[in-house]
């Protein structure tokens, strides 16, 4: 019976702190717009590398200095951002430089071009925001920016269950 009540309040414990985590880290909401920024940025940012030569022309008509570096720093940002996204890596500051980076595309393309160029990027900016502000929300990697948790204490559960216990014969 001791090994019930030990089970018991270990279940009890991971309920608690269940109902006490950030209701951010528990949404569904941002899960969903990081793989939806990752779909959007990651397949545009390959797209500056694979056809260099286009984005070269696209990047001139809006304006930018040295199109072709443009492009690649453009690329290399939606690439790693997404990715950074889609994992849940810093995303807050992730979603921060993609809406800042959709600013840019909305200022530039979407005021020359127009078309897709008016209308997604608005709709990634908010997206990214709403990133920003909850948080990664489920299932992401642990932020490299996050501090390092303090091991538990002695005596008590590690978090995936209940301590180690030694076998007797």
């Amino acid at each position: 019976m001791a090994g019930d009540s030990t089970s018991m309040g270990t279940r009890i414990r991971g309920l608690v702190r269940f109902a006490l985590a950030s209701p951010a880290t528990r949404r569904w909401e941002p899960l969903i717009a990081r793989i939806a920024l990752a779909a959007v940025f990651i397949p545009a940012g390959l797209g500056k590398f694979v056809n260099h030569d286009a984005y070269i022309t696209r990047f001139d008509r809006w304006g930018f200095p040295a199109p072709g570096s443009v492009a690649y720093f453009v690329g290399t940002i939606e690439v790693v951002c997404g990715i950074a996204m889609l994992l849940g890596v810093a995303p807050r500051l992730t979603g921060a430089i993609l809406a800042g980076n959709m600013v840019g595309a909305l200022v530039t393309a979407g005021r020359i071009d127009g078309g897709m160029n008016l209308w997604l990027p608005p709709l990634m900016i908010a997206l990214a925001a709403l990133v920003a502000v909850l948080g990664a929300g489920r299932h992401h990697l642990p932020s490299p920016f996050a501090p390092a948790a303090s091991p538990p204490a002695a005596g008590t559960a590690p978090p995936g269950g209940p301590p180690d216990r030694e076998m007797t014969p």
